[in-house]
C-alpha cells in the first residue's frame, strides 16, 4: 500500500518488524527484499508519489516538484557546485539517467584492504547484482536509440582507438524520449518508483509518501522505532504524526541527509566520521558544434562512454545532455550571442566527464539551520584530472568533425581548432574556471571494521546504536568511480540478507521466553 498525504486523516500508530527512511536505491530494495521474506515493513518517505500521470514532459516543472531544493541543492567551496538530488518515492533514481555499473574491481579491493572489509567479496555482490539485474532488465543501451549525440561521440572516440561502448540501463522498452532526469514518461526506466516500491507493496509493505521521518527511537542502545510528520506538499506544513515501532530501523536517506540526520539526532556519532569524507564524483561538460544536426535532447541522454582513462587516471567520460531550456545555462556567451548560439541548438553535442574524486567534503548540521550545510573544496589533483577530461573531450569532438569546441571554461569559451586544444593543455586553472555539477555524494557515513574510524560495520549496521542500519551510498568508504545505484543496491540486498538473519533470532528468542513461561 502506497500513501500520500492527502490519504492520512488521522495519527498513525503503528508496529512492523522494519521501519525504513528513504525510499530511494537502498530504501526501496532492502523493503521490498524483508517484505519477501515475509517481514512486516514500513517506508517513509519525504518526498511525493508521482507516476506516469503526473508528468506532462515539462522537465522544469519535474524539477520544481520531484527535486529536492528545486534542482539547486549545492555545496559550499572552491568552486560551489550544484549537486541535484531527488525528493519523490524512489529517490533519486527517479530522476537519474538509469545507469548500472558495478563497482569496479580495483575499488572492492581497496575497501577489502585498508578497511577491512574482507566479508564484501566480489563472488557474492556479483551474484546480488545479477539478481537485481534480471529483476530491473538491465541490458546495453539499444544503438537504435541512443540518439546522433550519443553515436557521434562514441565514433570520434573509435576514431582515436579509444575503449568505448554502450551502457548497461535499468530499462524495459526504451523508446529514447530523452527525458530520464525528469521522470520516464514510458515507465522504461526501472527506477524505484516502478520496481522495488511497487513490488515491495505487493507484498505487505506499506510505503508512506509526504512523510518527513524526525527521529529515531532509541531504547537501551537499540533501535526501537521512527517518529515523524506528514507534509502538506503545497504549504510545506507539518500535519498528521506518525510512530512506527519497529525492531530493526534502516536509514536510506541518502549520503547527505543520512549524516544530516544523525548529526541532528546525535545518533552514532562516537567515532567522529558522521559527515565526512564526502566524495561527489565532480563533472563537467563539453558542447560542439557541427554544420548538421544532432538534436542532441532526441534519444537516450546517458547511453554510451569511454572508459579510455578510467584506470590510470579515474576519469569516465558517459553522455549527458539535457532538454534546450535546461541547457541554456550551461552554455557560453550573454545577450544576443547567446540567443544566437541557441538558435542553432539542433547542431550542438554534448558529453560529460566524471572525476572519481580524491578531494573531500562534509555534511554539517548548524543550530540555526533546517537543512544540512555541504562544503566541498576540489584539491589541485582533482582540478588536473577536470582539466584533462575537458582536454580529451575537446579532442574526440574534433576528431568526430565538430566545427567549434565550447569547453565551458571561464577563461576560454570556444576552440575553433585542435591547435588550440594543444594549448588548453598547458593553461593553469583553478576551480573557479569550471562549471562543475555532480550527482553521486557518497562517503559520509563510512563503512569499516574499526568503530574508532567508521560509522558502520561490514553489515551496514551502526557501531554505536543495535538494530540501526545505514543503506544508502554514505556507506562507501571511498569514491567508487562508476554511477553507483547499482552498487547501492547490492549492498542493500547483503544487508537484508543479514537483517532477516537477525530478525529470525530475535523471533526464535521471544519463543523460547514463552515456552519458558508456559512451563
Amino acid at each position: 500500500m502506497i500513501l500520500s498525504y492527502q490519504d492520512i486523516h488521522s495519527d498513525v500508530k503503528v508496529d512492523c518488524d522494519v521501519a525504513v527512511i528513504g525510499s530511494g536505491a537502498g530504501g526501496a530494495v532492502v523493503a521490498k527484499e524483508l517484505a519477501e521474506m515475509g517481514h512486516s515493513v514500513a517506508v517513509v518517505e519525504e518526498g511525493g508519489y508521482f507516476t506516469r500521470k503526473d508528468f506532462r514532459c515539462r522537465p522544469v516543472e519535474s524539477m520544481l516538484s520531484m527535486y529536492r531544493d528545486s534542482g539547486q541543492t549545492f555545496t559550499l567551496g572552491r568552486p560551489i557546485c550544484i549537486l541535484p538530488l531527488g525528493k519523490t518515492v524512489g529517490g533519486t533514481t527517479t530522476i537519474n539517467s538509469g545507469t548500472c555499473l558495478r563497482i569496479p574491481p580495483k575499488v572492492l579491493k581497496e575497501w577489502q584492504e585498508n578497511y577491512g572489509l574482507k566479508e564484501l567479496n566480489e563472488e557474492e555482490l556479483g551474484l546480488f547484482c545479477e539478481r537485481i539485474e534480471r529483476f530491473l532488465y538491465v541490458q546495453p543501451a539499444d544503438p537504435e536509440v541512443v540518439g546522433t549525440n550519443n553515436l557521434k561521440f562514441k565514433e570520434g572516440a573509435d576514431k582515436l582507438g579509444y575503449s568505448a561502448g554502450f551502457l548497461p540501463r535499468n530499462a524495459k522498452e526504451c523508446d529514447g524520449s530523452g527525458l530520464c532526469t525528469f521522470c520516464c514518461p514510458i515507465d522504461a526506466k526501472q527506477s524505484m518508483n516502478i520496481s522495488y516500491i511497487p513490488e515491495a507493496s505487493k507484498l505487505g509493505a506499506t510505503i508512506y509518501a509526504n512523510c518527513l521521518a524526525e527521529k529515531i527511537v532509541v531504547e537501551n542502545g537499540r533501535a526501537t522505532g521512527v517518529l515523524g510528520h506528514f507534509v502538506d506538499p503545497d504549504s510545506g506544513r507539518k500535519a498528521k504524526s506518525i510512530q512506527l515501532g519497529a525492531k530493526v530501523v534502516i536509514l536510506a536517506a541518502g549520503a547527505i541527509y543520512t549524516p544530516y540526520f544523525l548529526l541532528k539526532n546525535k545518533l552514532a556519532t562516537s567515532s567522529g566520521q558522521v559527515g565526512k569524507h564526502l566524495r561527489i564524483h565532480p563533472c563537467v561538460g563539453v558542447a560542439a558544434s557541427f554544420d548538421e544536426d544532432v538534436c542532441c535532447w532526441d534519444g537516450i541522454p546517458q547511453s554510451t562512454y569511454v572508459d579510455e582513462f578510467f584506470e590510470e587516471e579515474g576519469i569516465m567520460f558517459e553522455g549527458a545532455t539535457t532538454p534546450p531550456e535546461v541547457q541554456s545555462n550551461t552554455l557560453p556567451y550573454a545577450g544576443n550571442k547567446h540567443a544566437k548560439l541557441m538558435s542553432q541548438f539542433s547542431k550542438i553535442a554534448l558529453f560529460g566527464s566524471m572525476v572519481s574524486d580524491t578531494s573531500e567534503g562534509s555534511v554539517r548540521a548548524l543550530p540555526f539551520s533546517h537543512r544540512p550545510i555541504v562544503l566541498y573544496n576540489l584539491n589541485k589533483n582533482d582540478i588536473r584530472r577536470l582539466q584533462l577530461s575537458v582536454v580529451h573531450l575537446a579532442e574526440i569532438w574534433f576528431a568526430t568533425g565538430a566545427k567549434r569546441v565550447y569547453p565551458m571554461l571561464a577563461t576560454m569559451a570556444e576552440l575553433t581548432s585542435p591547435k588550440q586544444v594543444e594549448e588548453l593543455k598547458r593553461f593553469k586553472l583553478s576551480g573557479k574556471d569550471f562549471t562543475i555539477t555532480a550527482y553521486h555524494p557518497m562517503g559520509t557515513c563510512r563503512m569499516g571494521s574499526d568503530p574508532t574510524k567508521s560509522v558502520v560495520n561490514v553489515n551496514c549496521e551502526t557501531w554505536d546504536v543495535k538494530r540501526l542500519f545505514i543503506c544508502d551510498a554514505s556507506v562507501f568508504p571511498t569514491s567508487l568511480g562508476v554511477n553507483p545505484q547499482m552498487t547501492i543496491m547490492a549492498i542493500a540486498t547483503r544487508t537484508a540478507a543479514h537483517i532477516d538473519g537477525v530478525l529470525a533470532r530475535t523471533n526464535s528468542t521471544k519463543e523460547v521466553i514463552m515456552n519458558d513461561d508456559t512451563v
